[in-house]
């Protein structure tokens, strides 16, 4: 029995020390087999990192390349265009003066029509008969002016029988000749009859202010009946007409209505323009204006500056000008919109780049210049007018610069570059 029980614990000792040695294997295992693994995915890379690396080193360095330009003189002549409105050189809205019906219409919208002629004549029989009898009532006056001459005469006539007797008996009665009731008698009658010729004189003056009152109001009621002809002010075209024969005719203005006809003068066109402040000083009469309109293309028409505001709009800053333009052959029709082409001096030297070749920042506008050892820099300008394509630089560069083209947004100042 003693043997047994001490056969047993070493069995157990023995069976302990495989199952440790056993598992020391597995473990020693799985490490291997994870060191391998961790070799095979990290000594390629490694080798590619090292690849890239060499090419790196070995490939020349980069810089940008840019495109370089150089800004161009300006001419000594600069041009501003500007959208201006096609007017008439006259026009007007005909109204009636008189009250009546239409007897006749002549003329109908785009008719050409003379200064003078006679476009409709109103039948206004009252002024016709307001006429008649003004000139009865002159006739009348006329006639009692004759009558107070007559009597004029007739009183001077009498005043100077007056005076002959007077004279005769004065002498008579200071010798006691003839009673002194005589002599006195013929001193009132001369009086009086001096009396008659003063009062005749005055009814020549009431007669002839009579009379020019009549003569006016004839030559007023001849003005009217003169209204009752319709004419033409100036040469011009018929653009609108509201009336028709029969129609009554009242006495109107812009206020009232519409008017009978309006007629524009388009043999000379004006075309209004806004000139704004800074191109303002430079217009002036007598300036000649290339027009182009839309509707005539391949056609050039040449204007002259005939008048200007000489002010500003206080809303716009801008100066009201007119082009007038020769329209004799009708190819231009008032309230067209065209476009007005002024050459002005350019009073100050400048350059002209693309402008393309502007950077705008917060610090305001520059441009990019090229140095001779390829470095960028920075250089402000002051610009003048936007053409476009193209913008005129005032001020900031001399004009031998080598400019970047197209500068984009990652170049820097004092980057090296490469030079296309």
């Amino acid at each position: 029995m003693s043997q047994q029980t001490e056969t047993a614990p070493v069995q157990h000792a023995t069976q302990s020390a495989k199952g440790t040695s056993s598992t020391l294997v597995r473990i020693t295992g799985a490490v291997l087999v994870l060191l391998v693994l961790i070799a095979i995915g990290i000594f390629p890379r490694i080798a590619r990192q090292h690849e890239a690396l060499a090419a790196v080193r070995e490939a020349p360095a980069t810089h940008p390349v840019v495109t370089l330009i150089h800004a161009t003189q300006g001419e000594p002549t600069s041009e501003l265009q500007l959208p201006g409105n096609i007017v008439p050189l006259y026009t007007a809205n005909l109204y009636a003066r008189v009250e009546g019906y239409l007897e006749r219409r002549n003329v109908d919208i785009g008719a050409n029509v003379r200064a003078g002629q006679i476009l409709a004549i109103i039948s206004a029989p009252e002024v016709d008969q307001q006429l008649l009898q003004a000139r009865a009532t002159l006739a009348q006056s006329e006639a009692a002016l004759e009558q107070a001459k007559a009597g004029l005469e007739q009183a001077k006539a009498n005043a100077e029988l007056t005076r002959l007797t007077k004279e005769r008996d004065v002498p008579l009665g200071e010798q006691h000749a003839i009673s002194q009731q005589i002599v006195d008698s013929a001193v009132q009658l001369h009086n009086a009859r001096l009396a008659d010729v003063s009062a005749a004189a005055a009814n020549i003056t009431a007669a002839t202010a009579n009379i020019t009152a009549n003569r006016a109001n004839v030559s007023r009621l001849l003005q009217m009946q003169g209204f009752e002809h319709i004419v033409a002010p100036f040469d011009g075209v018929i653009t609108e007409r509201n009336i028709e024969r029969g129609d009554l005719i009242t006495t109107g203005s812009a206020s009232a209505g519409k008017p009978l006809f309006s007629i524009a003068q388009s043999g000379t066109l004006r075309i209004q323009v806004d000139v704004p402040q800074s191109e303002a000083v430079n217009i002036k009469d007598g300036q000649k204006a290339s027009v182009d309109v839309k509707e005539r293309l391949g056609r050039a028409y040449t204007g002259t500056v005939t008048r200007n505001a000489g002010a500003l709009n206080d809303a716009a800053r801008t100066m009201l000008t007119e082009v007038q333009v020769d329209n004799r052959d009708g190819s231009l029709l008032p309230g067209m919109y065209a476009q007005v082409k002024f050459t002005l001096p350019q009073q100050r030297t400048s350059l002209i780049i693309p402008t393309s070749s502007l950077v705008v920042d917060r610090s305001g506008m520059h441009v990019v210049v090229i140095n001779a050892d390829h470095t960028v820099h920075f250089l402000p300008v002051k610009i003048g007018k936007d053409m476009g394509k193209e913008v005129e630089v005032l001020s900031g560069i001399q004009g031998q610069e080598q400019l970047v083209a197209s500068p984009n947004d990652l170049l820097s100042e004092g980057e090296h570059v490469d030079v296309r």
